[in-house]
C-alpha cells in the first residue's frame, strides 16, 4: 500500500534518530546563530545538488548559496576546486547530507578555515534506513519526496538561526517548496501502481527510499561498496538472485562506471536502464525534475 502525504518510515532497516545527535546539531546551530552575519553578507555552501536546490529556493535572494559538488561528478571521488575552498572559507553555514556520503566536506572545510560547528548534516535527522543487501546506511534520503518535505523544515530552521530577521521569509518560501514536493509525491504515487514488475536490481544502495515509498523491492545491489569494484563472485551471486526472484531490470548510474551493471544485465538477460540519483544536469536542474526522471525510468523498466 502506498504511503499518504503524511510521512511514514519505509520498512526495513530503520535507524531511529538519536537524541544526542539531535542535541549536537542543535548546539551547532546555536553556535552558528551566535556568529550569524546579517544580510546580504551571509553565505551558505551545500555539498550535493538535491539539498542545494532546496536551500537556494528557500534562501531566495537573501543569501548567497554555493554548490560544492558539480553536477555529474561522483561524490565518492570528488576532488575540490579552488573556488570550492574559497566558498567554504566565506560560508557561515555548510549543509551536508551526512551518513557517510560527503565526509570529505569536513576535510575541505577545515583546510579552508571553516570550523566544524558550521557543518550541518541533514540526513541523520530524517530516520535513515539500511540499503537492502549491503548492511550499510543508504544516505540518499532525498529520493523520497515525503522525507524531503521534512528536510525543508530542517533547512528553514537552520537558515532562520543563521539569519533571524528573515525568518518569516524563509518559512514562507519553505512552505511553497513543501507544497511542490507534496504534489510531486502525489503524482508519482498515482503512477506507481502501473509498475506491475516490482523487483529491481540497483547499481549501489541509492534507491532504497524511493523503492520503500512506492512499494518496489530491491533484491540485489551490483556494487555494495560505492567506488569499490565488485568481485566476480558477487556479480555471480547477483545473477543467481535475479534468477530466483524474477527481478525485472538492472539500473546503472551516470556518475559511476556502468561495466559491472552491464555484465549482470548480459548474464541475466535483463534490460539495463540508467537512472540518475543525484541530479543537477540540464535535464534534472530541479528537485522535481530529478524525481520525475527516476519515475520516468521506472515507467520504461517496470510496466
Amino acid at each position: 500500500m502506498l504511503s499518504s502525504a503524511t510521512d511514514r518510515s519505509p520498512p526495513g532497516g530503520l535507524l531511529h534518530r538519536a537524541s544526542p545527535l539531535a542535541a549536537a546539531l542543535a548546539a551547532a546551530l546555536a553556535l552558528t546563530a551566535c556568529r550569524a552575519t546579517p544580510n546580504p553578507a551571509a553565505r551558505v555552501a551545500v555539498t550535493l545538488f538535491p539539498l542545494y536546490d532546496v536551500v537556494r529556493r528557500v534562501a531566495g535572494d537573501r543569501l548567497g548559496v554555493h554548490l560544492v559538488l558539480p553536477a555529474g561528478q561522483d561524490h565518492h571521488s570528488f576532488d575540490p576546486r579552488p573556488q570550492d575552498a574559497a566558498a567554504l572559507a566565506e560560508a557561515n553555514l555548510v549543509f551536508a547530507v551526512g551518513l557517510g556520503l560527503d565526509d570529505w566536506i569536513q576535510r575541505i572545510a577545515t583546510s579552508a578555515g571553516a570550523g566544524s560547528a558550521r557543518i550541518f548534516e541533514v540526513g541523520p535527522l530524517l530516520d535513515p534506513m539500511l540499503a537492502p543487501g549491503t548492511g550499510t546506511i543508504d544516505p540518499h534520503f532525498w529520493l523520497d519526496p515525503v522525507r524531503m518535505q521534512r528536510a525543508v523544515d530542517v533547512i528553514v530552521d537552520a537558515l532562520k538561526s543563521l539569519d533571524p530577521e528573515e525568518g518569516p521569509f524563509y518559512r514562507q518560501r519553505g512552505e511553497e517548496v513543501k507544497r511542490s514536493f507534496h504534489e510531486l509525491h502525489q503524482s508519482i504515487a498515482q503512477r506507481a501502481p502501473s509498475w506491475t514488475k516490482r523487483k529491481i536490481v540497483t547499481f549501489h544502495g541509492s534507491l532504497s527510499y524511493f523503492a520503500a515509498r512506492y512499494d518496489l523491492e530491491v533484491v540485489a545491489v551490483v556494487e555494495p561498496v560505492p567506488g569499490q569494484e565488485p568481485t566476480p563472485r558477487h556479480l555471480a551471486e547477483v545473477v543467481e538472485t535475479i534468477k530466483k526472484t524474477g527481478a525485472a531490470a538492472v539500473f546503472s548510474e551516470p556518475q559511476l562506471d556502468p561495466r559491472p551493471a552491464r555484465v549482470v544485465a548480459a548474464e541475466s538477460g535483463l534490460p539495463l536502464f540508467e537512472v540518475d540519483p543525484q541530479g543537477g544536469s540540464p535535464a534534472t536542474d530541479s528537485y522535481e525534475k530529478l524525481l520525475r526522471q527516476v519515475a520516468d525510468v521506472m515507467d520504461k523498466a517496470l510496466k
